[in-house]
């Protein structure tokens, strides 16, 4: 286990630290905790003792760790600086995250948009193996978008990472990046509330937990007001899909985040008829991550994957 690096996941509500044997795209040891957004000194600290606690496990094995990669919810620039997380890490603004982790700890770091290492841990190691063109959408709170190219980022820079607001219906749910009907708005799990809120779902099913998981489930059981949440969501996540696939042309498109755990049974609809095809006889499938929590942190580690 020569090639090893250190991969971090950050997201809105935890942060995953794992130590990824990058040769057999394994994650040998992990840490979660809860992401801290409001105050740099204990987020950097979090994040060192993390990474220092995962180095020791790593000597225990015998193990050399190459660098620390990272994935972060936000604009990434070469020199490692992070830029707008639109408020969801009040401190990540401007914020020189690499050079502050590379002192910290004596290793490289390197850092890229989540959604977009999501994508590379997919093609590098799951569902997307073997394809030339992978898309990956991450359906969590909101909807991060990943394309890889030949085990390739697409672009140096994630500057494509805010294409989840494209606009889709005209409505008047706001997003909050300032427009109205972004995809992001309908399809995250925030969106599947928002339209629960709208139908009083809660009001409706007082005995239930109030939760994305509850209302897929109680539309597999037949919930009228369920259903109807779920047909709008997959009606608007298959336009999402066919906007994308003229754009991109991947030939597999992979659906990860917790929302798409509950989407097995809805996958045939969304496979039907995919309007235009970016070229003749283009084919794509649809299929949902099978790495789940581990393509954050696998993607995030591959930034020194010698590939």
């Amino acid at each position: 286990m020569e090639n090893c690096a250190i991969g971090i996941d950050i997201g809105g509500t935890r942060t995953k630290v794992g130590l990824v044997d990058l040769s057999a795209g394994k994650v040998l040891e992990t840490l979660i905790f809860s992401t801290e957004t409001k105050n740099a000194r204990r987020f950097e600290q979090g994040i060192g003792d993390a990474v220092h606690d995962i180095q020791l496990k790593a000597n225990e094995m015998g193990v050399r760790v190459s660098g620390v990669g990272i994935g972060v919810s936000s604009f990434v620039f070469a020199d490692g600086t992070v830029d707008s997380t639109y408020g969801f890490m009040e401190f990540m603004e401007d914020y020189p995250l690499a050079n502050i982790l590379q002192k910290q700890h004596d290793l490289p770091c390197r850092i890229d948009n989540d959604a977009r290492l999501v994508a590379l841990g997919e093609a590098l190691y799951g569902e997307g193996r073997g394809a030339d063109r992978v898309l990956v959408l991450t359906l969590g709170t909101g909807l991060g978008i990943g394309l890889v190219v030949n085990q390739q980022l697409d672009g140096k820079l994630p500057y494509g990472h805010m294409g989840g607001h494209i606009t889709v219906i005209q409505n008047d749910i706001p997003c909050y990046c300032g427009k109205t009907g972004c995809l992001e708005s309908l399809v995250s799990a925030s969106g599947i509330i928002e339209a629960a809120k709208r139908g009083k779902w809660q009001e409706k099913n007082p005995e239930v937990a109030f939760t994305v998981e509850s209302i897929f489930k109680s539309a597999e059981s037949g919930n009228a007001l369920s259903i109807s949440i779920m047909d709008d969501f997959i009606s608007h996540l298959k336009t999402g899909i066919g906007n994308y696939t003229n754009l991109y042309a991947p030939d597999k498109i992979i659906l990860g985040g917790g929302v798409a755990k509950g989407l097995k049974p809805y996958l045939p609809r969304l496979k039907e008829d995919i309007l235009l095809g970016p070229y003749k006889r283009y084919e794509t499938c649809i299929v949902l991550s099978k790495l789940e929590e581990h393509a954050g942190i696998l993607g995030s580690a591959a930034l020194f994957n010698p590939i």
